[in-house]
């Protein structure tokens, strides 16, 4: 990985492959260290970085999986990652161990059935994620539910294509077609 700040030279530099995702933590998240951000890459790695000294300070490894998208909550006492697993994690900030896994099915609505590449927190809500991805569903998730809330189909979601503002979802979506 590498991260460009200003004067466009390489910051810090991983041996994994390149990265498919990168969020900043929230200034708001509790504790001391500041300038801290989280990436994914297709060989599974979820890395946080303090981005000052170029350190990784931690990583948490699914091999099995390539991770496409991630995002903090809006406190930044969580993030969550999606990828070609069809699953939405969720994890503690402070532990870096998983809350929740979000696939669906049950009694309720079915989860993903394709890669996930975008996740994203409501800004308003912390218990809320929507996602996306290419089985071209959009899934708004209740973390406290294991089943999606709601399913709106339409998106075929290849990259970070998702944004909830007021509570109004904003997706982009590919089509091979103008």
């Amino acid at each position: 990985m590498q991260i460009w700040i200003h004067q466009c030279q390489p910051q810090m530099s991983s041996k994994e492959q390149n990265v498919n995702r990168g969020r900043w933590r929230p200034l708001c998240a509790p504790g001391i260290t500041k300038n801290v951000m989280i990436s994914v890459n297709a060989s599974g790695a979820l890395q946080h970085w303090h981005t000052t000294s170029g350190k990784m300070l931690s990583q948490i490894m699914d091999e099995h999986n390539s991770l496409l998208g991630v995002d903090y909550s809006p406190t930044g006492t969580s993030f969550a990652c999606g990828g070609e697993d069809c699953a939405v994690r969720v994890f503690d900030e402070q532990t870096r161990k998983e809350k929740v896994c979000l696939v669906g099915g049950g009694t309720g609505e079915p989860g993903h059935s394709n890669r996930v590449f975008a996740v994203k927190f409501d800004r308003d809500n912390p218990n809320i994620i929507v996602s996306g991805g290419w089985d071209k569903t959009l899934k708004i998730w209740d973390v406290r539910e294991p089943s999606p809330v709601r399913t709106l189909v339409g998106p075929n979601i290849c990259g970070d294509a998702i944004d909830i503002v007021d509570g109004l979802i904003l997706s982009g979506s590919y089509a091979p077609d103008n």
